[in-house]
């Protein structure tokens, strides 16, 4: 079964942001920069040159989950998979690179192995809605409906103007209805990227 499609927003920016803080020399400025916007190929230049300049194990896991999040952007799951497990091997205190490894999970059809990174991500960080999001698409993949349902409902108690998961949730409580599996029609990709589908 194919991986449901999510709108997934990755978090390693504002990371990026607290690497590019961290260090002065404007050639780290830039790598930063380029690490964290432009297209994925750039994205993926400018991770490894702050990756080079990394001084600290949280400078070098955001570096590689940077890389990985470009690489996911790429559709290069195998890649985005190795650079979120340097990121973890970094820094096993880095939520992010638990979530960015769960996407590249479900980029590669392994929604079980998305589902145990989504959870060891909101361990860390439990009110990361993106993630709970993320992890309510995989419980689709696997029939888990009702796992999915309780996640959508934990993001709307976090962000009740969240309307993607006010649209998923309709979208499984119409279906519950119906039919005991949800709808085709909300899948959706779990990296929201082309190279997800």
């Amino acid at each position: 079964m194919r991986a449901p499609l999510l709108g997934l927003t990755v978090c390693a920016r504002a990371c990026l942001m607290a690497a590019m803080a961290l260090a002065s020399p404007a050639a780290l400025a830039d790598a930063a920069q380029d690490c964290r916007s432009g297209s994925p190929e750039m994205r993926v230049g400018g991770c490894g040159r702050l990756l080079a300049e990394a001084r600290t194990p949280r400078q070098r896991a955001i570096a590689l989950d940077g890389r990985c999040w470009a690489n996911i952007d790429r559709g290069a799951f195998v890649d985005a998979l190795a650079d979120c497990n340097s990121a973890i091997r970094a820094d096993d205190q880095y939520p992010y690179a638990f979530h960015n490894r769960g996407v590249a999970y479900a980029g590669l059809q392994n929604p079980s192995a998305a589902i145990a990174d989504f959870n060891r991500a909101l361990a860390m960080r439990p009110t990361f809605s993106n993630t709970l999001i993320n992890r309510a698409k995989a419980n689709i993949t696997l029939g888990n409906t009702q796992a999915a349902v309780r996640d959508y409902e934990e993001v709307l108690r976090l962000k009740p103007d969240n309307e993607e998961a006010k649209s998923a949730l309709n979208g499984l409580r119409t279906a519950a209805g119906t039919s005991p599996s949800p709808s085709p029609n909300m899948n959706n990709s779990l990296c929201g990227s082309i190279g997800c589908n």
